[in-house]
């Protein structure tokens, strides 16, 4: 009885565990997705090339990732390291917002 009772509590563990790493993991993968997403428009902006249609495309996608990541909060706990990443990655794109309204002979939001 009691080695069944251990192996019980062994295997909630591994359950757990699994249910954990597998969550933060999920969150990676967004922030992975989530840098490509930022450094695809700080490129875009550095060139000068940025139209209209690429500001309307980057404020849907933008629009796209924070519901991911408000989705993501909901149903698994951040680390610090994930909460800071994410901060870091989002003004980086407020940044590349701010000096796509400073392209010149463009047009404005």
């Amino acid at each position: 009885m009691k080695t069944l009772i251990q192996s019980a509590i062994l295997l909630l563990l591994i359950v757990f565990m699994s249910c954990s790493t597998s969550g933060l993991k999920k969150v990676d993968n967004f922030l992975d997705e989530y840098e490509q997403v930022v450094e695809k428009w700080e490129a875009a902006i550095a060139d000068g090339e940025f139209t209209e249609d690429d500001s309307d495309e980057m404020n849907k996608t933008i629009t796209e990732m924070e519901e991911s990541a408000e989705e993501l909060k909901k149903v698994t706990k951040w680390s610090q390291k994930q909460q800071l990443r994410y901060g870091e990655l989002s003004e980086r794109i407020m940044d590349a917002i701010f000096k796509s309204i400073q392209i010149q002979g463009e047009f404005t939001f």
